[in-house]
């Protein structure tokens, strides 16, 4: 068994040994301390799992220096770090996890027992389903039904767009963000849904790619191509779209009837702003950590500055919903709709 499939007992041991490091106690200091704190109120008894990172994050380039040159891996911070949080009687602060009912099987589980990876797509105060229903949903390593008929793929599709209110991704849930921002109920749907997907490979054996189902299953019109950037589409207002995110915000607004632009020039250079609404120009970022991609946002946004210009940036974590896109636009939404 993994650590995916336990309900009643924790994903990971709490057995560890006091751990000293000579080279690490040279630099730790009361920063360090108070991070563990600040990890431990928002992870629990996960907050161990961050530390690492969080201290490489928060240290000076000399600290950072000093844990180059000494070898120090992640896991020897780790170690220390849990050393020190009960040397300290730092995990006082750590709650005891709750025995919950899972809605989507019904089954009684103890928060403990989901892995990190999981707490993190959840957040440490929703955990609200059991580790093997998530596993089977939002983990794909190619999990989803491989005997799914078309007829099931096709309406699977369907009702999956209808709760998210938008083109659904194959991969949706997967993302470390993809559940942030969703209310309760919502998430709770979403997850319905995912427990009758299809696998990855049975999509491709009955229509050849993702892109080719949501064509049959009239979610996209058969006139949207593939590029490298992203997915040329029409939105349903006649817009030309690059990419389905940008379809995603364009119908948006026309449902909304806020009047809007696309592709209108900035003040100066040959860059072209995704939407305009009035003076408020809107850009999707929906490529970040493209380094040339990231230059081109850079110059965007000092571009906006500079011509004081009220800039509305979105990015796919704004899109998970359409309730966390209303927050986002909700100064048009209070002007254009009564």
């Amino acid at each position: 068994m993994s650590i995916y499939d336990y309900r009643d007992r924790p994903a990971y041991r709490d057995d560890f040994r006091p751990y000293a490091n000579k080279n690490i106690a040279k630099w730790w200091g009361q920063a360090h301390d108070d991070l563990i704190l600040e990890l431990i109120k928002k992870w629990q008894w996960h907050w161990y799992w961050e530390i690492a990172e969080a201290v490489l994050f928060d240290s000076s380039q000399e600290v950072i220096d000093s844990i180059k040159n000494a070898n120090t891996s992640y896991n020897e911070i780790m170690y220390f770090a849990i050393t020190r949080a009960k040397k300290l009687g730092l995990t006082k602060y750590i709650r005891e996890p709750d025995w919950k009912l899972c809605p989507l099987c019904k089954n009684k589980f103890i928060e403990s027992s989901l892995p990190h990876p999981l707490i993190k797509r959840l957040g440490i105060e929703n955990i609200d389903y059991c580790s093997p229903c998530l596993r089977d949903t939002v983990l794909q390593n190619n999990r989803g039904n491989d005997y799914a008929t078309k007829e099931q793929v096709l309406q699977f599709i369907k009702d999956f767009t209808n709760v998210l209110q938008r083109i659904p991704r194959q991969n949706f849930g997967e993302g470390i963000n993809d559940f942030h921002g969703i209310d309760r109920e919502e998430r709770l749907l979403i997850l319905q849904q995912l427990q009758k997907k299809p696998s990855v490979q049975r999509v491709k054996e009955l229509f050849g790619s993702w892109l080719q189902a949501l064509i049959e299953a009239d979610i996209l019109d058969d006139d949207v191509r593939r590029t490298s950037r992203g997915i040329h589409c029409i939105a349903n207002d006649g817009h030309i779209c690059f990419s389905l995110g940008e379809k995603t915000i364009d119908d948006y607004l026309f449902s909304n009837d806020i009047p809007h632009e696309k592709e209108q020039p900035y003040p100066e250079g040959k860059y072209r702003v995704d939407f305009v609404v009035n003076d408020v120009f809107i850009e999707y970022f929906g490529l970040k950590g493209n380094l040339d991609y990231d230059k081109r946002t850079e110059q965007k946004q000092k571009l906006c500055k500079k011509h004081n210009i009220k800039l509305v940036a979105l990015y796919p974590s704004d899109l998970v919903s359409i309730k966390k896109l209303e927050r986002k636009l909700q100064f048009l939404i209070s002007k254009w709709v009564h």
